[in-house]
């Protein structure tokens, strides 16, 4: 019975470390829900669904788009939306994360958005900015509450 125990404990742990190699990591965790949104935000933006874009920014919003004076507030942000995009753009977006950090029901997001929209001679403008997203988590909700962005010129 002595040495049987060993054997079985061996056994329990192999099958304990080989269990856990076929263990699939959620998909759904609260950084790639957060980065999801991110995506949305613009992909709502560039195809002037403005309802689409204020469902996920908070009452409560500041932000600083680097082409304004000063923050502004939702319903500012608003305003600024439908004069950016007065109806839906043929541009495709990129987001190239550059860091997450969660700290309970807080989450700040950083990236750099590279954004490319045929013009009228056939080209492509290419236009980039880093942006600062800070979300809050609204009971089961992640909500937009402020952000700032800043053109990057090649």
């Amino acid at each position: 019975m002595k040495a049987s125990f060993p054997a079985f404990f061996l056994l329990l742990c192999s099958f304990y470390c080989s269990a856990q190699m076929f263990v699939i990591p959620k998909s759904d965790t609260a950084e790639e829900k957060i980065w999801k949104l991110e995506e949305a935000y613009f992909t709502n933006l560039y195809k002037a669904d403005y309802k689409g874009v204020l469902s996920i920014v908070d009452e409560q919003f500041l932000g600083w788009p680097g082409t304004q004076l000063r923050p502004i507030d939702k319903n500012e942000s608003a305003v600024f939306m439908r004069k950016l995009m007065p109806g839906p753009s043929k541009c495709s977006i990129k987001i190239d994360r550059q860091g997450i950090r969660l700290l309970g029901d807080v989450a700040l997001t950083q990236y750099v958005i590279k954004v490319e929209c045929p013009d009228d001679a056939g080209g492509i403008k290419k236009v980039s900015s880093r942006i600062t997203h800070t979300w809050i988590k609204s009971g089961s909700c992640w909500k937009l509450l402020g952000g700032m962005s800043y053109d990057i010129h090649p």
